[in-house]
């Protein structure tokens, strides 16, 4: 038994090369089901794991029998496209190497974004979907199982995933500082572009419900607005509005302010004391500087988040040592357990192999003792399967043990040679040799 992952992702092939490669829910199930269907004599397993930064496929054959070039070809063909297409984007790893690799993945520290949580789900609908499909079997149950035990492990041993490290998520996260709580809390949004819309999305997620949108474009605001509930209003009614928001957030092309400070003083008067807080994302900036010397009031720019973003980027960088040493722990422990699969079916032939010539030997022997009644003979056959049980109780634990180590299957092969135990196909082969 043999583990192989063929894959390209973000680091290795752009991604005009990776969307050649790209598997919908709907063709990953025709590709599971085809591998399978062609592989089934080397029992074949296999996970494919189809992402916007990644395109990876885990395989486990009997005796590594599937090849890298086999998988080459089986992609060019289901995906209709030349090797040459991409071939040289494709990294592969076999045995150790491939599940250290599928660990850091799951673990998210093969990630576009170190620490992010999204991988860790996109890995488990994937091996969800081949099991589904029956095209897993003992080996890659066995090693998803473990995989997504392992980035359990990491994330909750390490600050790996804690720290923010987008610019909205670091916006919402100062917010809550200041609010806690957002039912109830009023954002105004001025601007409707990419990052006005994202800091949106994480405030709707974090429970935030009343939304007013002004934008120079009334129709991009509306079309915002009602995305999420909200109200769309003219830009030139934005000072009437700024007293009703405590979340204020720009992200204009404006050459100049679009929010002064005497405005803001004006709005504060308003509030009877709740606070305000200023997310201003725009380059050039959006809200005058000066506002931030205002009582009650909390403002930061592009600069102030990012700020954070990059120690909070540095601080997930410095965990990535420690995870690395769990992983290496977790593939150790994977690696003994693979062994002692691997030697499973050959113990498994082993007690076979001599409890068949206990029964021939008791089948000759029932004749000689035609006095013995059906009890008698019953206890006879029982201390029989008792006697094989017992002497192969250690060399069985010894094998499993040795397997940890990496030397179950010498071990077995040796115990088979001692004994004349040969597989049909072994036996087959022996008979024509010493013919």
């Amino acid at each position: 038994m043999s583990i192989l992952v063929v894959g390209l992702n973000h680091k290795s092939a752009p991604v005009e090369v990776r969307e050649k490669l790209a598997f919908n829910p709907n063709s990953i199930n025709t590709a599971l089901s085809l591998f399978s269907q062609k592989y089934q004599d080397q029992n074949a397993e296999i996970v494919i794991l189809s992402t916007c930064n990644r395109v990876e496929l885990y395989i486990s054959s009997q005796d590594g029998a599937i090849k890298v070039e086999d998988v080459f070809s089986f992609l060019a063909d289901f995906h209709k496209i030349e090797l040459t297409a991409f071939s040289s984007y494709m990294y592969h790893y076999k045995d150790d190497r491939a599940v250290n690799h599928l660990f850091f993945v799951t673990s998210s520290l093969d990630s576009m974004v170190l620490g992010e949580s999204q991988i860790l789900s996109q890995v488990k609908e994937a091996y969800t979907m081949a099991a589904m499909e029956e095209a897993t079997g003992k080996i890659l149950n066995q090693l998803f199982q473990q995989a997504l035990n392992a980035a359990k492990i990491v994330h909750t041993r390490t600050s790996i995933g804690k720290r923010k490290v987008s610019i909205s998520s670091v916006a919402v996260e100062f917010a809550e500082k200041i609010f806690q709580d957002f039912a109830g809390k009023i954002v105004l949004v001025v601007g409707a572009g990419e990052m006005c819309e994202l800091l949106l999305k994480h405030l709707y997620e974090e429970g935030a419900r009343t939304f007013i949108v002004a934008n120079r474009t009334y129709e991009r605001a509306e079309e915002l607005a009602n995305e999420y509930h909200g109200q769309a209003i003219k830009y030139e009614l934005l000072g009437e509005y700024l007293e009703k928001a405590d979340i204020v957030i720009t992200s204009t092309s404006a050459p100049h302010y679009v929010i002064h400070a005497d405005q803001v003083k004006e709005a504060i008067k308003h509030r009877r004391g709740n606070p305000m807080f200023l997310i201003d994302i725009a380059v050039p900036r959006d809200i005058e500087p000066e506002v931030a010397n205002i009582d009650n009031v909390y403002l930061y720019n592009i600069d102030d988040l990012q700020s954070v973003v990059s120690q909070n980027i540095d601080e997930r960088n410095r965990e990535v040592e420690k995870c690395r040493v769990l992983i290496e722990e977790e593939v150790e422990h994977f690696m003994a357990r693979l062994e002692e699969m691997k030697i499973e079916p050959a113990i498994t032939h082993l007690r076979n192999h001599f409890h068949t010539i206990g029964k021939e030997e008791l089948d000759r022997l029932k004749p000689k003792l035609k006095n013995l009644d059906n009890g008698d003979w019953e206890q006879v056959i029982y201390t029989m399967e008792r006697t094989i049980n017992k002497l192969l109780h250690h060399p069985a634990k010894v094998a499993k043990q040795e397997a940890k180590n990496g030397g179950g299957y010498r071990y077995v092969e040796t115990i088979k040679k001692l004994f004349g135990i040969f597989h049909h196909t072994e036996h087959h082969q022996h008979k024509e040799k010493n013919e």
